[in-house]
């Protein structure tokens, strides 16, 4: 379902559930899945764009930032604090969380200031650049913003350049900040992968060969030759893992148990056999 913006950005569906308004798309509407003002063919396009969280309480304040926006970015809207939280730590919508948040600092309830904190508190949230839009640009206003977690901010009355400058700067850092982390945790897997290669590949290869000692002074009929086997199977096994674990090229994780994510040795590595 897709609501128009007029309607949209109305009190009285201000206070309607989340659900119901907060995915503003392309065709400055707002509703349960991505705006679709370009039509159904821009889909796919759509849900490559950065998507942006515009938190505010007044909704003619988010009527600006749509207009601006919405060619460009996929957009969100929340009108309070904590249905901001809400959209920001929900995995349930298509989009995911929000690459980017634009945050009212004065908001009843709960201002920009404690959403923000909140944020920086959350491991799924404490990333998101967040700039603050505010009227008030004094030192103290300022001063607060950046310690309570602040990435930048944008003064209102809103310039359409200045806007569109600052959330491409945030982003650009963000982008370059997410490949750095990718970088350094890449080197500390390529020299823990080598160290633990290197630590077994000679035992490996000791019980490899005795293995194939013991085997060669059996038939084939004797017991003990298929349990021997099967050690051998699971040592060449171990070698094609060490194999996998000397190509490993870029940083991919699966979960594990409790929450946990290990390397996915596979997706890591150019090597594609199956292990």
């Amino acid at each position: 379902m897709t609501v128009p913006l007029a309607r949209a950005l109305s009190p009285a569906l201000a206070c309607a559930p989340a659900s119901a308004r907060h995915r503003a798309g392309a065709g400055h509407g707002v509703g349960h899945g991505h705006g679709q003002g370009h039509g159904e063919g821009k889909m796919g396009e759509n849900l490559k764009r950065p998507n942006i969280l515009i938190v505010d309480d007044a909704p003619a304040n988010i009527r600006v930032l749509v207009e601006i926006l919405a060619g460009t970015y996929e957009i969100s809207v929340a009108v309070s604090g904590s249905e901001a939280l809400e959209i920001a730590t929900s995995r349930t919508d298509m989009c995911g969380i929000p690459d980017l948040i634009l945050l009212d600092i004065m908001m009843p309830e709960m201002d920009g200031y404690e959403v923000c904190r909140i944020l920086r508190g959350k491991p799924e949230t404490k990333d998101i650049p967040v700039v603050f839009v505010t009227a008030n640009t004094d030192d103290h206003t300022l001063q607060e913003a950046f310690e309570a977690g602040g990435t930048d901010y944008v003064r209102k009355p809103v310039n359409k350049v200045e806007l569109l400058a600052r959330i491409k700067s945030a982003l650009t850092q963000q982008e370059l900040t997410r490949k750095l982390l990718e970088e350094e945790k890449l080197e500390g897997v390529l020299e823990m992968a080598g160290a633990v290669c290197h630590e077994l590949n000679q035992p490996m290869q000791s019980v490899l060969g005795f293995s194939q000692l013991l085997m060669d002074d059996m038939t084939m009929d004797d017991p003990r030759y298929e349990y021997i086997s099967i050690i051998k199977d699971q040592i060449d096994k171990m070698g094609r893992i060490t194999k996998k674990l000397m190509r490993i090229t870029k940083y991919e994780t699966r979960d594990y148990i409790e929450s946990t994510k290990i390397i996915d040795i596979y997706k890591a590595s150019d090597e594609k056999d199956e292990i």
